[in-house]
């Protein structure tokens, strides 16, 4: 029989203390790392954000991607609020910024190559309009280069009468 204070029972109060020690350092990375993932996400919304708000783009996003049933639909607007219309058409709103990590990550990976297919189609339609436009001023300078004050003063002439008394 051993002692109370024996050498077995110094060894495993020492353990103990280690583990607990052990256990002590996980919480402060884990503690740490949630602080990090906290301002890494807070970084990417507000970055987002402003993204999403000038180009003014909403999303259709799978319902799946918030763990939510195949009837619902979840459309991230250009203020990066997620609008879930259910079934019998009732609606809630989920920010961004509050998803968890795996949701954050799904939506991310769904979104953006979504977002940056529309903005290329409206850069591309931006494009096509703004030489159309050059192109007509092109050819409306081609206009023989009379004064443009000769224009204007032929056109509004007025002309008046002297009424008899």
């Amino acid at each position: 029989m051993s002692a109370e204070g024996g050498p077995n029972n110094d060894d495993n109060l020492a353990a103990a203390v280690n583990s607990m020690e052990a256990l002590v350092d996980e919480a402060v990375q884990v503690y740490e790392l949630d602080k990090e993932r906290i301002n890494v996400a807070d970084d990417l919304y507000n970055s987002l954000k402003v993204i999403t708000t000038f180009l003014s783009f909403s999303v259709d996003l799978h319902p799946q991607l918030l763990n939510l049933p195949e009837n619902v639909r979840c459309i991230l607007t250009p203020n990066l609020d997620i609008q879930i219309i259910k079934s019998n058409f009732k609606s809630e709103t989920r920010r961004f910024d509050q998803l968890t990590l795996d949701e954050t990550a799904s939506v991310l990976k769904e979104a953006v190559p979504a977002i940056i297919s529309m903005a290329r189609a409206d850069r591309e339609s931006k494009n096509k309009k703004i030489a159309f436009l050059r192109e007509g001023a092109r050819k409306l300078k081609r206009l023989p280069s009379s004064s443009q004050d000769d224009i204007i003063t032929t056109e509004t002439e007025v002309h008046t009468e002297k009424v008899g008394t």
